[in-house]
């Protein structure tokens, strides 16, 4: 049986990227950025995408795809998926990133496409081999597909470089119940809880349900 919940990672670079606009506001763009930065942080997501794209239009000190990705978190914001894939397809145009990868794969499972998620999970682990986000997405993915075996090596691998990733060890909890190793189950739902997991009650539920059939 496949679990009825959506495993993912999420992640934002926005609040670097914004740190590094309010401490070098060096060209003419720059005014137009830090604008787009604030109604960002006002949630007027329309005026900052304006804004940012006035702020490509003439020079300015960042990067050209650091914009493009606050362009896309933009549309992700107003849940305007596809445009907020093809600003951060355009940013890996420029330089490729194992985060803006890894908030692909968060953008298609939305889209519940995870056969392009999964690959840009493992474009994420090209670019940074030592990811632990991008080995526990990929985790969390096989998890939803009941691909357990797959599932244990990638959430082990995200193990192994965060241990203190709490929803990693929920879903080798998960991983373990279903291969029949309660045991396993029980010591990886102590270390979800040890690490503050949010919604631990529900994979205690499925742990138990699991093991009363």
């Amino acid at each position: 049986m496949k679990s009825k919940r959506k495993r993912t990672f999420f992640l934002a670079g926005t609040a670097l990227i914004f740190s590094l606009i309010f401490s070098s506001c060096l060209e003419k763009g720059d005014i137009e950025i830090q604008q787009g930065a604030a109604a960002f942080q006002r949630k007027e997501f329309e005026k900052a995408i304006s804004l940012f794209q006035m702020g490509l239009s003439v020079e300015c000190s960042l990067p050209p795809e650091s914009v493009y990705v606050m362009i896309a978190n933009c549309y992700s914001q107003m849940e305007d998926f596809d445009n907020a894939i093809e600003w951060r397809k355009k940013a890996l145009e420029l330089s490729e990133d194992a985060e803006n990868y890894l908030n692909l794969g968060m953008i298609y499972r939305i889209k519940q496409d995870d056969e392009t998620a999964e690959k840009m999970y493992r474009k994420a682990l090209d670019v940074d081999p030592d990811n632990a986000a991008a080995y526990g997405s990929l985790g969390a993915l096989c998890l939803t597909h009941n691909r357990i075996d797959e599932a244990i090596y990638f959430l082990e691998e995200a193990e192994t470089v965060n241990p203190r990733a709490g929803i990693v060890h929920a879903d080798l909890a998960i991983c373990y119940a279903r291969k029949g190793d309660f045991e396993k189950a029980e010591e990886q739902l102590e270390l979800a809880e040890d690490y503050k997991v949010d919604n631990l009650a529900a994979f205690k539920a499925e742990v138990a349900d699991l093991q009363q059939r």
